[in-house]
């Protein structure tokens, strides 16, 4: 199953299970109450999204 936004977002934890079960894991969930803990997937909108930020000197340089 794909997770969706919460594949790419700087919030998602991923938790493993000890039954091997995968779990995306919420981190804006422990400050506000209005986002789930455990989210169904996909996630497909998300008003808390925020993708990985990409550290400069990991960017290609301009053509």
């Amino acid at each position: 199953m794909e997770a969706g936004l919460c594949a790419k977002c700087s919030y998602a934890r991923i938790v493993r299970s000890d039954r091997d079960s995968i779990y995306y894991r919420c981190q804006r969930a422990l400050s506000d109450p209005n986002f789930p803990k455990y989210p169904k997937l996909p996630v497909l909108t998300c008003r808390g999204y925020e993708p990985f930020k990409v550290a400069p000197e990991s960017q290609d340089p301009p053509p």
